[in-house]
């Protein structure tokens, strides 16, 4: 279960809602040398306390990712896919883009009804003024992202912040599970291969 001290002063507030940044995610996981183990996710912030799982993500519709995906699926996270932009440079090496910032910022401002607590996975500073406008609204919010990879603004606007080592739901890189089968390095390769 989350350690005590990760909600301390929470009282009252029991609706969890995790949206996870996955390109920030897995740059996260990689950095750290350790996989995500899903399922364990909703045990580690409480079962009956998770209300909502959004998982935003690329989609470059390869069956490494498909078999992450249908894993995700298993265990009730909502998947919000787009495909990457490529936008052409005269001159120079065409850019590749495909951030959620808008989608996690809005859906989380949409959904605010359905929860009390937001779990975020990411540590990019672009989310801070969504973390204070929906503090404004009453919701706590909880940033989860390796320290070092943690814009200082956003741990400084969180309510909470969790250093993404310390959760228990991490597997070291030669984990079991779909790991084996699925690296969370899938949309670095494909950008790497298309680029």
């Amino acid at each position: 279960m989350i350690k005590a001290q990760t909600l301390k002063g929470f009282r009252g507030k029991k609706r969890i809602a995790i949206f996870i940044d996955a390109a920030n995610f897995e740059v996260s996981l990689r950095s750290l040398k350790v996989k995500a183990d899903f399922g364990k996710v909703d045990q580690y912030f409480g079962v009956s306390k998770v209300v909502l799982k959004n998982y935003y993500s690329v989609d470059f519709k390869n069956s490494a990712q498909g078999r992450l995906f249908t894993y995700l699926k298993h265990h009730y996270f909502k998947l919000i896919t787009k495909s990457i932009k490529l936008i052409r440079r005269r001159g120079s090496s065409n850019l590749r883009k495909a951030n959620f910032d808008v989608e996690i910022s809005f859906d989380s401002v949409m959904l605010k009804d359905k929860y009390d607590i937001m779990i975020l996975l990411s540590g990019d500073s672009d989310f801070v003024y969504m973390v204070q406008e929906l503090q404004k609204l009453g919701k706590k919010v909880v940033v989860v992202s390796p320290q070092f990879r943690t814009a200082k603004e956003l741990r400084k606007a969180a309510d909470k912040f969790v250093d993404l080592k310390e959760v228990s739901f991490l597997i070291k890189e030669k984990g079991p599970l779909w790991a084996r089968k699925n690296n969370l390095s899938t949309a670095q390769k494909s950008i790497i291969k298309k680029g």
